[in-house]
């Protein structure tokens, strides 16, 4: 079957369509659990798990889950009172995906798993389109309060201890080993500890060694930081926005001109303007083109728009022309950050206002996606009082690109992911545990004097036009070069700068979680350090869980066929000959012997068996 990827009308068969005649049901998707979820502070005492994951944002919530249902205790620190991180508590709830491989992303592991049940919560509950952005019928854009709805239930059937609005305020070392964290809920002692926070802080935290900006840290000082500009991809304070078609109400109105809004207001005028958006990458007309990129289905409205019917839209996520210009103080000093992040959002509330007093469009914040539910209101010190009715209905969380970067035992970097033209791949490795498809979008600090010369890398590593499709992520990018008892998740994995632009979708993180999740599991069960952990038998249990470990579909082996693990398995170790099939204007697959492929992915578990097996003995004694 042809995939149109690029006619915006199109809509793949995944997803329902409406009839032009069909009516929403226009309930609120909020539910009574996730208040009672938000509003919580757990009670100070220490604490013994298994596992440990510092963050519950995508990358944290697929490590836990994935985890846990392998038998393994799991509790997880969340400094807000949202899970799913980039997804929900910075607002970006519109998923970055690349179009063109649908099957690869969203028929396999726990990121085909999330976007199913958020799915059949538009289908059949709410009853309305949940492909209403990118300008386009294909796309995913579900509002916050929905994802972090489903991350709350796959984390509460999995049995995760989930400790919401609880700071992380120190990491426990024995020796070159980590055992635990001293945090607002208590000292908690693990096993094993995952970093999937947005910034890698537990990196510093424990002192273990990272990149930052073009340098390093030894995990005592920074090192080597030539850049500049300490330049780091730019954050984005973003916001929900949505039309009020009886009048913006007057607690919602930005009367006040924010602090920096003539700086910005000529920008505005070129990428908001009445005649709508017209740079040579958008190019949409009227004064709602802006609203088409990143819209949401407008849970307070009947509206049943789709992607391409982009002049309808009543709802949107501002992350367009909001960028800010950011560097590596912003992840090393914390009173830099918090005024940092104040001029963030007077930025986006600048935008609030030149749409509201210059464009005189009734768009202002949405009140329902929970960012003023938790138990204190997300305010910043530095913001004018004129602007909090603005400002507590924010997200709680910046969107932040670049992290900290861990030194781990293998790096990805601009030339292990480089594709040589658009919708092709990287050269595979056989030590892949989870596959990334986008383009390395590095927001800022893009010229030599700030890629990591370290590492090779230069301004030709970073290709000129769009490039995307699946690169390998190797097992080493999670492990630290020196301190065990730790995994990498999130943006923190070990990779340079170029490719930390390509791994921060939101797809991406979720693989990485997923991988880092069963590493910890078998590190676990096997008692032993992940460093240790046969690559082999992580991709066989992801596999066997309903991952993708292959660098595409398999043609005839998708994950209901009866061999899928061992067939996966077998193609993603090279222990068969595989080739890439590519029909026109369609996904390409991966063509093999199939008999072979099931007989060679075999006796790679049972090479395995004996790490499996562990956790099969876990998980009965769970039982």
């Amino acid at each position: 079957m042809a995939f149109k990827v690029d006619d915006a009308e199109y809509t793949i068969p995944r997803i329902l369509q409406f009839g032009f005649d069909a009516t929403t049901n226009a309930t609120s998707p909020l539910t009574d659990q996730q208040k009672k979820n938000w509003k919580e502070i757990p009670v100070r005492k220490d604490r013994r798990t298994d596992l440990l994951i510092a963050g519950a944002g995508l990358s944290g919530c697929a490590a836990a889950i994935a985890a846990a249902r392998r038998g393994i205790a799991v509790t997880i620190v969340e400094s807000t009172h949202m899970v799913g991180g980039q997804a929900t508590a910075a607002g970006v709830s519109a998923f970055d995906v690349t179009f063109f491989y649908d099957r690869l992303l969203h028929n396999y592991g726990l990121w085909g798993e999330l976007v199913r049940k958020i799915q059949d919560i538009y289908d059949y509950e709410l009853m309305r389109p949940i492909n209403v952005g990118h300008y386009r019928n294909t796309s995913i854009m579900p509002n916050v309060v929905v994802v972090e709805r489903v991350l709350s239930e796959m984390l509460k059937a999995s049995g995760v201890t989930v400790l919401r609005n609880t700071t992380i305020q120190g990491v426990i070392r024995a020796g070159k080993r980590i055992v635990g964290l001293h945090t607002q809920a208590g000292t908690i002692m693990a096993s094993q500890t995952i970093d999937a926070t947005e910034d890698g802080s537990l990196l510093a935290l424990g002192g273990i060694p990272h990149r930052i900006s073009n340098g390093y840290s030894d995990g005592i000082e920074e090192k080597n930081i030539t850049s500049p500009k300490r330049a780091i991809q730019d954050i984005t304070y973003t916001a929900v926005i949505r039309m009020y078609p009886e009048g913006v109400p007057d607690a919602l109105r930005v009367s006040e001109k924010p602090a920096g809004y003539d700086k910005y207001v000529l920008t505005f005028r070129k990428v908001y303007p009445k005649a709508g958006v017209l740079d040579k990458h958008m190019q949409k007309i009227g004064p709602l083109g802006f609203a088409g990129y990143r819209a949401a289905p407008d849970i307070a409205s009947k509206n049943m728009q789709t992607g391409s019917q982009y002049q309808q839209v009543t709802r949107t996520c501002l992350n367009y022309y909001n960028d800010m210009t950011s560097n590596a103080y912003y992840l090393t000093d914390s009173d830099y950050r918090e005024r940092f992040e104040a001029s963030a959002k007077m930025k986006t509330i600048s935008i609030i206002y030149y749409l509201q007093n210059e464009l005189g469009v009734p768009w202002s914040v949405a009140t329902d996606e929970g960012f003023a539910d938790g138990p204190v209101l997300p305010l910043n010190p530095h913001l004018p009082d004129c602007y909090k009715n603005i400002e507590q209905h924010m997200p709680l969380i910046p969107y932040i690109r670049e992290s900290r970067r861990l030194i781990g035992l293998s790096t990805l970097t601009g030339k292990t992911i480089s594709r040589p033209r658009k919708r092709s791949e990287a050269a595979w490795v056989t030590d892949s545990v989870a596959v990334g498809t986008y383009h390395p979008d590095l927001h800022g600090g893009r010229t030599n004097a700030h890629l990591e010369s370290s590492l090779m890398e230069s301004e030709a590593d970073k290709p000129k036009g769009w490039v995307e499709g699946p690169f390998p992520i190797p097992v080493g990018a999670l492990i630290p070069a020196q301190i065990d008892g730790f995994i990498a998740a999130e943006k923190n994995i070990s990779c340079s700068r170029i490719a930390a632009g390509a791994i921060r979708l939101h797809p991406t993180v979720v693989a990485i979680g997923e991988a880092g999740g069963v590493l910890a599991s078998l590190a676990i069960c096997n008692k032993v350090e992940p460093r240790e952990v046969p690559t082999a038998a992580v991709q066989a249990e992801l596999a066997r869980g309903g991952a993708i470990v292959s660098q595409l579909e398999v043609e005839g082996a998708t994950r209901s066929s009866p061999n899928f693990a061992e067939i996966n398995l077998a193609v993603a170790r090279n222990r068969v000959g595989w080739s890439v099939f590519r029909p026109e204007n369609s996904e390409p697959v991966i063509e093999t012997d199939l008999d072979v492929a099931m007989e060679q992915g075999k006796w790679t578990y049972n090479y395995c068996r004996k790490w499996l097996d562990a956790i099969k003995e876990k998980l009965e004694g769970r039982v």
